[in-house]
């Protein structure tokens, strides 16, 4: 099953191609540059608004299938609403 989330990026590893995007609720999911839709991952900024699909897996754990940014602006609040 999957749900549109939005969140803000809080860590970019650019050399690993991977990186972490906070939600409101204050839940972090792990993202991979597999996920990046029509953005690459030196693209991205720490602090910027995305919205992204996630897939929920066996044993309550759950992937970003499909990440897309919101705006190029960079969020003033952390957790983007």
């Amino acid at each position: 099953m999957e749900k549109t989330m939005r969140g803000s990026v809080t860590k970019i590893l650019r050399e690993r191609g991977c990186g972490f995007i906070s939600t409101e609720t204050g839940n972090e999911f792990f993202f991979g540059s597999y996920a990046l839709d029509g953005i690459g991952i030196d693209e991205l900024q720490e602090g910027q608004c995305v919205e992204f699909e996630l897939y929920d897996l066996e044993m309550g754990r759950a992937t970003i299938t499909r990440l897309r940014c919101e705006s190029s602006r960079r969020s003033e609040n952390p957790r983007c609403a």
